[in-house]
């Protein structure tokens, strides 16, 4: 009756939208017989998971399901997990009830089944999905994976913001040990029940996208690699049970630009970032000077605040953008010499001044039309306005 329901529902919206393509994602819910995920130190752990693939080992995150703003989506799950029920969750995004993953107020998929969520893409951001069944064990497990829907400009952050020249995305987690093990990943699934009884959750291990310690070297995993002036997106999301505290070095001046799916009303440029689990955040990253550092992440205990672990992840910037990429043609400020006040050609979100050395000296936002910059000492500047960068000299 449910699939009977959903299709004629499902089929009328089609209809009314003129019979618009669909966009079919398929996914496999599996779970690990034996220890397989390669952890840094040598060891392995078990892992529920999904993948792409049937045959494809789990792997942590799970496949990131990329989509354009205004796809219809049917994301199709088969689950092939040993008898355990499943679902996808899809955390953040604006979807009906019904497709929302969540299984007491929609429903799951039984082992060796196979189930449909439909859905539009909607808001260009950073979301993530989960199983919901049973979810602080199977997340824990490691049943999650990464969302992104991309405006139609796959170089701008959404219709109208920020643009960038490449992106990354990490995905912050744990692992307790002594939950991967037979007697809790692979306990029989119970259908008279939600709760399940499990041990203190201790973990031993910290991750960026399923990684950590020397692992992170590897550009692959997480490493930054960048040129002087580029603009880099960094997604980010928590889908651990600790806190994560971000640290930029100062040389990529981070901007925070949105939060869960959406833009926040003010960019703040700060060096620390905190992200709760569940949380998705978009930072732009640009330093106009060479150097080399990390970005390190710190995993808090929610209970007692105390950092449990930090990691570190690689950051290199070297070489220079050309100016003909880096600077728009159109005019963006006036004068250039300037002795008291730059004005701007139009209101801007938000502008940064740097010195050479990368280090930001002035900044306001929030429609704006000029900055005063009568304090500066004569020399070179660099500029940030709603993203573009130039140069400007102050006389």
């Amino acid at each position: 009756m449910r699939k009977l329901l959903f299709i004629f529902s499902f089929f009328g919206m089609a209809i009314s939208s003129f019979a618009q393509q669909i966009t079919t994602t398929n996914i496999f819910s599996k779970m690990d017989m034996g220890p397989q995920h390669i952890l840094w130190d040598g060891t392995n752990t078990m892992l529920m998971g999904f993948t792409s693939l049937m045959m494809t080992p789990i792997d942590i995150p799970g496949p990131t399901l990329v989509y354009t703003e205004g796809d219809s989506v049917e994301l199709k799950l088969r689950n092939m997990s040993q008898s355990a029920s499943h679902s996808i969750h899809l955390h953040g995004l604006d979807v009906d009830q019904w497709n929302d993953g969540v299984p007491h107020l929609s429903w799951e998929v039984g082992h060796n089944a196979t189930e449909s969520y439909y859905f539009k893409a909607p808001h260009p951001g950073t979301y993530l999905y989960h199983c919901h069944v049973t979810s602080s064990l199977h997340v824990q497990a490691g049943m999650y994976g990464l969302l992104i829907v991309k405006p139609q400009n796959a170089n701008e952050t959404w219709d109208g913001g920020f643009t960038f020249d490449k992106e990354y995305a990490w995905m912050t987690s744990e692992i307790d040990t002594v939950w991967h093990t037979d007697s809790i990943i692979n306990y029989p699934h119970d259908t008279t029940t939600t709760l399940r009884e499990l041990p203190d959750y201790n973990p031993q291990y910290f991750f960026v996208n399923g990684r950590s310690e020397h692992q992170l070297l590897d550009t692959n995993v997480a490493a930054i690699t960048a040129k002087a002036n580029e603009t880099v997106l960094l997604r980010l999301a928590n889908i651990g049970y600790f806190g994560n505290r971000i640290i930029f070095p100062n040389q990529l001046n981070a901007k925070i630009i949105s939060s869960d799916g959406r833009p926040l009303p003010n960019i703040e440029v700060s060096d620390t970032l905190e992200i709760l689990p569940g949380e998705r955040y978009q930072v732009l990253l640009q330093s106009s000077i060479e150097f080399s550092d990390s970005i390190s992440v710190d995993y808090f205990n929610l209970n007692t605040q105390n950092i449990a672990n930090t990691q570190k992840v690689p950051v290199s910037v070297s070489g220079f953008v050309s100016s003909v990429n880096d600077i728009k043609k159109e005019v963006l400020f006036y004068p250039n010499p300037v002795s008291n006040a730059l004005y701007f050609t139009k209101n801007t979100t938000f502008a940064s001044v740097f010195d050479v050395n990368g280090k930001i000296i002035l900044s306001a936002n929030n429609n704006i039309n000029a900055i005063d910059v009568s304090m500066l000492s004569n020399g070179i500047y660099f500029i940030d306005i709603d993203g573009v960068k130039t140069k400007f000299v102050k006389q």
